[in-house]
């Protein structure tokens, strides 16, 4: 918790000083007399809500380049990139969950040899964001984008032939698919911390995490008509067509998110009279740095920070992992989309069989239940929970804890361990197949909280290195 017993006087009154705790900010001036109210009024605030909102972090006044000075309509231009990026991503991995069969067939391998291309997407993805992410943090986010989404739409080519070729190339391709793809699970989220304030950081943490497990579920439902109609074959080269039309608006509309440069410190110590002159002066400052135009804004490489060791930066992710909040973050974010993983790679073995019988399209159709599930998700991990923490920061003062965001996991446990025993039962007493398909949503909806609160929990506790975290992540 924050540490108040320190004290500063300041004429006749004495008031306390903000000492910062990892993740503690001051979100809001609380219209309290004295000078620490004083200075905080002299800060760069929120034009939305009642004028009390303080912009955490401070933008630069000095940079018009600065990310956090964008256009709100040219930063949501950005997230959504970063979303349809993050989900053609996330549609590559289960869209074998309506083709398990024919594979199994063709290859002349069972369906558990067939789940293994799965597995091997999943532990390279893992490995990769440990390579990706440090390039990123080193030499921006923009290459990073444009590479791994160019190299995961060749990946999906290569499988769109090898789907009908033999096992060997296939599973191959696959694995290399994963390690292309890794970045989905890191860089959007550190996109989000570049262009966002924090108070507004969970509503679209929550829309990028509805990308990742809309992609996890969409995909499979569209990929088994596809394959039932014309072939696994071109599922992959659909795929691949989305990723290349994302890599045009990638191109065109995803600058570089990563900014190197100077930007105001919120404090609340004793201000003298000059301090505060200088604040007030401060809010006046003119541009010193050019702003770049369009056309330099799309240079493949604008920004390196020499100030980076990359050999240091490889090691961080396990550094990390000392780090309570983030293991703790890491186990919750890999065990909610964990289910999703263990639905697309065993669908085909529980529903194709008697009783139910499902052919590719019905196994397909099982995932709007999820998607479903995710939608009701994200408002309750997005703007309920930031309604909430909002609301915890005034009755703090204006102080915002990481923690005040993490009420709502309560909700996220209730929805998850409900799915999962309605599901098991349901599936276990051979029911109509409506049981378990509910149970499915139920379990997405908690499964979906968890990982954003995970998320938005773990960015807030350490934002100067939140391009890592998610380099640790532990997928189940």
């Amino acid at each position: 918790m924050t540490d108040r017993t320190n004290r500063a006087e300041s004429g006749d009154l004495i008031e306390p000083v903000f000492v910062n705790a990892p993740g503690t900010e001051i979100l809001m001036d609380d219209d309290g007399p004295g000078t620490s109210g004083r200075y905080l009024h002299t800060l760069q605030h929120a034009r939305t809500g009642d004028g009390h909102i303080l912009l955490v972090p401070q933008p630069s006044l000095t940079d018009p380049n600065d990310p956090l000075r964008w256009s709100t309509p040219w930063k949501w231009t950005v997230l959504m990139n970063g979303v349809a990026y993050a989900f053609n991503g996330a549609v590559t991995g289960p869209m074998m969950a309506g083709g398990m069969i024919q594979l199994s067939e063709f290859f002349g391998k069972s369906l558990t040899y067939i789940t293994y291309a799965n597995g091997a997407t999943l532990i390279c993805q893992g490995f990769g964001n440990l390579i990706w992410m440090p390039l990123a943090v080193k030499y921006g986010r923009r290459p990073v984008y444009l590479v791994s989404n160019f190299l995961m739409g060749i990946a999906c080519i290569w499988l769109a032939i090898a789907a009908e070729t033999t096992y060997v190339p296939f599973i191959i391709g696959r694995a290399f698919l994963g390690l292309f793809e890794a970045p989905i699970e890191a860089i959007v989220p550190s996109t989000v911390t570049d262009i966002f304030y924090l108070h507004e950081r969970g509503e679209k943490i929550s829309i990028y995490g509805l990308g990742v497990l809309g992609g996890n579920e969409i995909g499979p439902l569209v990929s088994a008509f596809i394959i039932q109609t014309l072939s696994m074959r071109w599922a992959f080269f659909i795929v691949a067509i989305s990723i290349f039309i994302n890599q045009i608006t990638l191109i065109f509309a995803m600058p570089e998110t990563k900014f190197i440069g100077t930007r105001p410190q919120i404090k609340a110590p004793q201000v003298t009279s000059d301090e505060k002159r200088a604040s007030n002066d401060g809010a006046s400052v003119q541009s010193q740095v050019p702003k770049k135009t369009y056309f330099q804004s799309l240079a493949f490489c604008p920004v390196v920070d020499h100030s980076v060791s990359l050999g240091k930066t490889f090691l961080r992710p396990f550094v990390l992992m000392s780090y309570p909040t983030v293991l703790w973050s890491s186990i919750v974010y890999g065990m909610s989309l964990g289910w999703n993983v263990v639905l697309g790679a065993s669908v085909a073995q529980l529903f194709a069989p008697p009783p139910y019988l499902f052919n590719s399209g019905a196994q397909g159709l099982i995932f709007i239940s999820p998607f479903i599930g995710s939608l009701v998700g994200t408002y309750l991990c997005g703007p309920l929970a930031d309604n909430i923490a909002n609301w915890a920061t005034k009755k703090n003062r204006g102080i915002r804890e990481p923690e005040m965001r993490l009420p709502a996991c309560a909700i996220a446990v209730v929805l998850t361990f409900s799915g999962a025993l309605i599901a098991s039962l349901t599936y276990q007493a051979h029911t109509h197949w409506a049981g378990p398909i509910v149970g499915f949503g139920v379990l997405s909806a908690g499964a979906q909280m968890g990982a954003t609160l995970a998320m938005a929990y773990s960015l807030d506790c350490h934002k100067e290195v939140c391009h890592f975290r998610r380099s640790t992540r532990l997928d189940c």
